[in-house]
Order: structure tokens, then sequence, then C-alpha cells
């Protein structure tokens, strides 16, 4: 990620922090479940964003004699640890509002919460024309992603206005709209938990190793201990290869070294192959 792309999610990333400070401080000092609700949906944003603007941290670490695979896991550590904790809240405030609703406790929005909607609207608007800057001035995809995701913020904080706005008249739309923000986290949440359970507990597509032994047979050699482990930014392969024993030492290494770059050209996911070679 070069110098001004930087920049740009740097600015990017302290935006939507002060969106989501705001919305959680707000909503838990002046009771308002749907400020807390949305400034979690906020917090996903910053995990994001961060991540960018730090080049994931340790991920980028090379490979060293503890971790051969390389740092890549740990990615997947920070999304296991935010999805416990977006689950969790997003149940507690299922649960408040239920509560709320069946025990008829529900209130009107104070007119000060208003405001800061206002101001979190504000704090996504420049959050999009500064990703929107950045895009035009180096064309870079990530800013092109992100600002496309920064409309969508903004769609949803004027939903969230909406609602606050409505529920000084009907206060019933705040717990509903509260219920469905919370499901939506779950959904996210349950998402972000199996897919870093799949590569924190090595989980991998079984068709892989059977594209493999596929390819083998194409090129006339035959496999054997296939291994398979999830590194975090895709597949590295550990295989035998068996050659007949009257080949030379050239013409093996040729065989290996074709039959690895069609691994790799052919399964997009994998990352490494290695291979140890056998006679047959």
């Amino acid at each position: 990620m070069n110098g001004k792309v930087r920049f740009y999610v740097k600015v990017a990333t302290l935006l939507v922090s002060a969106t989501s400070i705001i919305e959680l401080l707000t909503g838990v000092t002046m009771n308002i479940p749907v400020l807390i609700a949305d400034g979690l949906h906020t917090m996903l944003d910053v995990v994001i964003l961060s991540s960018l603007y730090i080049g994931l941290g340790p991920t980028l670490k090379p490979p060293d004699m503890d971790h051969p695979y390389g740092h890549f896991k740990y990615k997947y550590l920070s999304m296991y640890t935010v999805a416990i904790i977006l689950m969790g809240a997003s149940l507690w405030l299922v649960a408040e509002s239920i509560i709320n609703i069946t025990k008829g406790i529900v209130e009107k929005l104070p007119l000060d919460s208003l405001y800061i909607i206002i101001i979190v609207a504000s704090l996504v608007l420049s959050r999009l024309i500064n990703l929107r800057i950045g895009y035009i001035k180096t064309g870079d995809l990530i800013l092109k992603l992100e600002f496309r995701h920064a409309i969508a913020d903004l769609l949803d904080a004027l939903l969230i206005a909406a609602v606050m706005v409505v529920s000084l008249m009907m206060p019933i739309i705040q717990p509903i709209a509260v219920l469905a923000i919370a499901a939506y986290l779950i959904y996210l949440g349950v998402n972000y938990f199996k897919e870093s359970m799949n590569v924190l507990l090595d989980q991998i597509n079984p068709e892989i190793t059977n594209r493999v032994y596929s390819i083998a047979r194409y090129h006339n050699v035959s496999v054997s201990d296939v291994k398979v482990k999830n590194t975090g930014n895709g597949y590295a392969i550990d295989l035998i290869v068996k050659v007949p024993g009257w080949y030379s030492v050239n013409e093996a290494h040729r065989i290996v070294d074709e039959l690895e770059n069609d691994i790799m050209k052919n399964i997009q996911s994998v990352v490494s192959v290695n291979t140890h070679v056998e006679p047959g």
C-alpha cells in the first residue's frame, strides 16, 4: 500500500473511529439502544480500516522457525475475537429490547439525540468524500471498495435518523429497529466466527486433495502422503512424488517443477507446494 493510499485510509479510520465512539458513548449515557447497536456495527468498520492501515500488522512478518508458513492466522484470531464481542453484545441488545417490549417500557427519545445523528451522518459523509477524493487521485481499488462501503454506511446513518424521528411519535419503532440491527450483527458475527474457526482449526476443502491427484495423473506420476494446510492466506501443500528409478536427476526435477507449477496454476487458493521425490 503506497503512502498516498495509506494517508486516505488513515483519515477514514479516524473518522469511522470517531463515529463509533460517539454512537456508543451517546447510546450508553443517554440510554439509546439503537445508537448502541449502530455503534457496534460501526466498530466492524474500525477493525477493517485499522487492519488496512497497519497492513494487517503481524501478518506481514516473514516466516520464521516457529511459523514456517507465515503469520497470516493473526488476522483470523482478530476476526474470532471481534465475532465473540459482536455476538455477545448483540444478544444483550436483543434481550434488552424484548424485555422492554414485553414490559411496555418504551420511552420517547430525547430531542438532543437528533443532533448526535446529524454529527454521525456528517462524519460518515466526510469519510465518503475523503475516500472518493483518494480514489480519484490514486485509482486504488481499496479506496474504491471502501468508498462504496461508506455509501452503505451513510444510508445506514440516514435510516437510523429516520427511526429516531419516527420514534418521537411511535416509540415502539426503536426497540423493533434495535432487534433488526442486532439480528444482522449476529448474522455477521456468526459468519466471522465460522470463517475464522475454519482457518484456526486448519479446516480444508477436501476437493483440493482430489484435484492434486488428478493433476498428478495428468503428468503420469504417482503421488502419496498429500497434506494440505490452511495458512490463512491460502493453502500450503506437501506431497511425495514417486518417479521411475531409471529417470535422471534432471528429468525428475523437470517433472516435479511442471507438477508444482500446474498445481499452483490450476488451484488458485494454493500459495505453496513442497515436493519430496522418491524413486518408484
